[in-house]
């Protein structure tokens, strides 16, 4: 590894690492953080490739609440470092990089436990003195430890790797176990699969799944096919239950609260907004496990508070509250801020509202959005289109990657955006309109998950078993039929169908996804060593 390469590696692997905390720009996913490793060490098509075939296993892997997965941007690094510079095939690169994620999600939980509720605690400590710059301060020292915990040890395997000595220890593996990792690394992507299936759980429209399974093993439609089939799918869906409700419309009564803050909010302007919306895209970088996302929260809605609270005993008390315990999906926060700036505006002007109102509204809406967010970005827009980029990209082809990246980011900012606009507009009426319109898009999500899930279980889970179960003598030839091709007969990609279900159920049963993919990767090395699967 040369220098100039090492310097890009640093690079980024620091922007992958910064975004494994903010979860913004999705430049921690394995396809996005794979290209730009393909790109520092000067083999983007490797980069590319390594890259896919690691999103498609880190497809359920997710932050929802507290608890922190493994870390894809490592991971997405590690396999294309060992391809590109180790000369290894994605088999072993693949369960060298499962480890290092975990190893990489241990130094996460390390760090919001420790670095950065010092930092959350630095700027509380500066609010109570009147240094209202700690939180901007605070809030963005905290993407050093995030970018370093992901640089450094890209490094470190990139250095290793590209030694000589490594080089020789990983090639003097065993055949039985490099061969069988690379037959496991064909239905390792289950995991993902399974993962999303269970945080759906949508019993009633499980059948699209199956819809979308069967369509793809029945015929050669593509997986962008595929996608515009679902999306079609969802369609018909939401003009159907369109239908039903229009049946049970009610007019709902605005409050008094929400026609204060419609027809006389006057000082908060768009450009102020436009800061906030802008501090949004770095959301969660300091996101603790003591208070979670609350020094996130606040930084945002900072510009607001000191542009209506002009006096210091006025704007700290303010500041501080919004301090206070905060979680919720950072794509949806949008809404909460909204709403917390129209009500921020209608207590400034001295209407009779206090800090426990807004609070109030605050952790009603918590719950509700990140129940609804989680699905529908972690478990359905974003798997979706990672799988759309990543089965592009299996081959090499960078378009793959570049479709993800732009798709994904042009949601997620019109989301930002327009859902801060609309929800400091209606003010508190908001919840209203989420109340009975999330719901079902959830549901319309949830259509459009499974079918592309159930195409992708057929479509790129590879599995072969060439047990021999009879043979027989035709045109003087012994023909052998293997299990594979019986259970082909019956129905194809049966095999896989009924693996993905199989780890549902253990995931329900509790059992870690790390544990399901240790069992898969046994299960490739032992049915390759006693000749079950090639």
């Amino acid at each position: 590894m040369s220098t100039l390469q090492a310097i890009l590696l640093f690079i980024f692997s620091s922007i992958s690492g910064i975004d494994s905390s903010c979860e913004e720009f999705q430049t921690h996913r394995p396809l996005i953080a794979g290209t730009l490793t393909g790109i520092a060490l000067g083999n983007l098509k490797v980069g590319v490739m390594a890259g896919a075939s690691m999103e498609f296993i880190a497809l359920g892997w997710m932050t929802i609440g507290a608890a922190v997965p493994p870390d894809p941007a490592l991971a997405g690094i590690t396999i294309a470092i060992l391809e590109i510079l180790g000369k290894q095939n994605a088999g072993v690169a693949i369960s060298i990089a499962i480890p290092l994620a975990v190893a990489g999600q241990f130094l996460q939980i390390i760090e919001k436990g420790t670095i950065d509720i010092a930092l959350m605690h630095f700027a509380e400590i500066g609010v109570e003195k009147g240094k209202f710059s700690r939180v901007t301060t605070a809030h963005l020292l905290a993407a050093i430890p995030s970018a370093l915990r992901v640089a450094i040890p890209a490094l470190i395997i990139g250095y290793f790797a590209d030694a000589s000595l490594v080089q020789q220890l990983l090639n003097a593996i065993p055949k039985q176990i490099t061969l069988g990792l690379q037959i496991s690394s064909g239905f390792l992507v289950i995991v993902g699969y399974a993962m999303i299936l269970n945080l759906l759980n949508v019993k009633e429209l499980l059948p699209f799944f199956f819809i979308g399974f069967i369509i793809i093993t029945f015929s050669d439609v593509t997986i962008f096919a595929l996608t515009l089939i679902a999306i079609s799918f969802a369609v018909i869906y939401y003009h159907i239950t369109s239908l039903i409700l229009k049946e049970d419309k009610r007019r709902i009564k605005k409050t008094e609260i929400s026609n204060q803050i419609s027809e006389n909010s006057i000082k908060v302007s768009k450009k102020d907004l436009i800061k906030v919306f802008l501090r949004t895209q770095v959301f969660q970088i300091s996101w603790n496990y003591e208070r979670l996302q609350n020094l996130c929260y606040c930084f945002c809605i900072m510009p607001v508070l000191k542009k209506l609270y002009k006096k210091e005993e006025e704007l700290k008390p303010a500041v501080m509250a919004n301090m206070e315990y905060y979680n919720s999906h950072p794509f949806f926060v949008s809404i909460i801020l909204g709403v917390n700036i129209a009500m921020e505006e209608v207590r400034a002007r001295g209407e009779k509202l206090d800090e426990r109102d807004i609070a109030q509204v605050k952790i009603a809406l918590m719950g509700p959005l990140a129940g609804i967010g989680d699905p529908i970005f972690w478990g359905t827009i974003r798997p979706i289109l990672a799988a759309i980029g990543a089965g592009i990209s299996i081959k090499g082809d960078v378009s793959g990657a570049i479709i993800f990246f732009l798709s994904i980011n042009v949601i997620r900012l019109f989301i930002r955006y327009n859902f801060l606009m609309f929800s400091y507009k209606k003010g508190v009426n908001t919840i209203t309109n989420i109340k009975s319109f999330m719901p079902r898009l959830k549901n319309i999500m949830t259509v459009l998950a499974y079918t592309i899930i159930g195409g992708l279980v057929a479509k790129l889970t590879k599995i072969n078993i060439i047990v021999t179960m009879y043979s027989y003598l035709k045109d003087g030839k012994f023909i052998k039929v293997t299990a594979q091709q019986q259970l082909d007969a019956i129905m194809p990609n049966l095999v896989p169908l009924i693996m993905t279900f199989i780890i549902c159920w253990l995931l329900k049963k509790k059992v870690s996804p790390l544990v399901c993919m240790l069992i898969l990767m046994i299960l490739g090395i032992a049915g390759y060593s006693f000749g079950m699967l090639g």
